[in-house]
């Protein structure tokens, strides 16, 4: 996982902190040990995601070798199909 990953799995991280925190807060729920189990509870989404290998934004990645490959052929020449003449119109 390279830094940038890290950053947006941390900043996800932080906005289910904060949502399920101001959700509790605002019921009225005060006991610091229920605030605690919400942040417990919202690592759950994240973790989900980090592990997931097919998860494009956090989960685990191709290999170096698969995204080089997988260049060279997006920047391969295309060949170009060669126009089609129409014919004239008959008088």
């Amino acid at each position: 996982m390279n830094t940038e990953q890290l950053k947006a799995l941390l900043a996800s991280y932080g906005r289910s902190v904060l949502a399920s925190g101001l959700a509790l807060y605002m019921a009225g729920v005060t006991d610091p040990k229920d605030l605690w189990t919400a942040l417990v509870a919202a690592i759950a989404p994240v973790a989900i995601r980090a592990i997931n290998p097919n998860d494009k934004a956090f989960g685990v990645l191709p290999d170096a070798k698969e995204v080089e490959k997988a260049l060279k052929a997006a920047k391969a020449p295309v060949k170009k199909k060669a126009a089609v003449k129409k014919a004239a119109p008959k008088k």
